[in-house]
This record gives structure tokens, sequence and C-alpha cells, in this order.
């Protein structure tokens, strides 16, 4: 693997002696399975504005969260194995807004963590969410999860496309804002490589001293 191309929002690697069949696995994988920050759950508490409350938790959900991966852990694999999660699975955020004399745009920016040490919060703060006449208020709480984009597509990190050009194979990886575009690259080779492990391990059990 080489690097040809980097920059803040995307990657380009040449995958001169990787098969093709393990460069589309790589692929599959940063668009599948590695996982990003998003809203998973939104309790709505209050909606005077002209957006329905199925409308505005959805265009909730599609707004990329910049992703812990470090401090954070997927709920299934969170010790806590509960629903309602534990501060190593779950952050809380609300969104208070209201518009009294004049209208009001409300924006990403707006939605504050419960908790303000940590670095999870909306990659871009201009996402505009719903906007507000005179009178009307919105408050929400909006609970972040790790999740995989092969659950959904709010949690996959970015595209990656194979390509060849002048009889050479390329990846490229963009990001969504989630994660680097380096550390999802990272993150699915990490990834591929527990399941490959995974695999052989099962094989070893499964045929015993005939494996080889």
């Amino acid at each position: 693997m080489k690097l040809i191309a980097e920059t803040s929002e995307s990657i380009t690697v040449e995958l001169s002696q990787t098969p093709h069949h393990v460069a589309n696995a790589i692929r599959r994988t940063i668009i599948r399975e590695v996982p990003t920050m998003a809203v998973e759950e939104v309790l709505i508490i209050e909606n005077t504005s002209n957006m329905t409350n199925e409308v505005l938790a959805h265009r909730i959900s599609l707004i990329p969260f910049i992703t812990d991966l470090e401090n954070y852990r997927l709920p299934e694999k969170c010790d806590c194995q509960s629903r309602l999660g534990c501060e190593k699975c779950v952050i809380r955020f609300t969104l208070r807004a209201e518009a009294v004399e004049t209208p009001l745009t409300v924006y990403s920016r707006d939605i504050t963590p419960e908790k303000s040490d940590g670095k999870v919060a909306p990659f871009n703060g201009d996402i505009p969410i719903v906007s507000l006449a005179p009178g009307q208020r919105v408050e929400l709480e909006l609970y972040v999860r790790l999740g995989r984009g092969r659950k959904h597509s709010k949690w996959q990190p970015g595209i990656a496309t194979l390509y060849d050009e002048d009889g050479k194979k390329y990846l490229y990886v963009e990001s969504y804002g989630f994660l680097p575009p380096k550390v999802i690259l990272l993150e699915a080779v990490k990834i591929l490589e527990e399941k490959v492990d995974m695999l052989e391990n099962a094989f070893k059990e499964a045929m015993g001293d005939d494996w080889k």
C-alpha cells in the first residue's frame, strides 16, 4: 500500500500488490463496518414548528458527529448491556431554541452536550435543522451512539472507490467528517484483519489436527 495523496477530507493509496478481491473487501469494510457516531434516538419534549416530529428527528439523525473511537464502545460490545446505555456507549445532547420576535433558523451548532469535556460534536455547525416563526420553539434530547453503516447509512463514514489508471489499482476514500480519512482506512484494515483471524480460529476449532 503506497500513499499517493492525502488531505483533511480524502486519501488516495495505490494497491499495486493487492489482489482485487482483497482491495474490494477493504472498500466494503470502509462503507459497512467502520463505526462512527450519530444520533440514534431523539426524545421530542416540545416541537411547535411547522416541521413534523418524524422529519425533524430524521434530519437530526443524519448530522455527522466527530467520532471518538478511543473512549466509546459500540452498544453491543459495552459491558453495561443496557438498552439505555452508559457513559461508555452513549452521549446525551440537548437542543433548545425559541423564536421570540423574529424568525430563527436552528443550526447544528445549537446542539449542546450534557458534558462539555468531550470532543464529540457535530462535524459542521452550519447545518440548518429547522426554521422557527415567532412564538415557535423546539426542545429535544438526543442520544448519540456508535454504529455501523451496515445497520443504517447515517453511520457510513464516507465513500470508498476503487479504480484503475495506467495499469495501477487505486483506492480513494473521502470522509463525511466523522473521522479523518486515514483513520477510516486504517480502521477498515484492522477490522478486516480481525475477521480473518476469527475465520482462521473457527476453522482450527472445527478441523482440529487436520487444519494446516
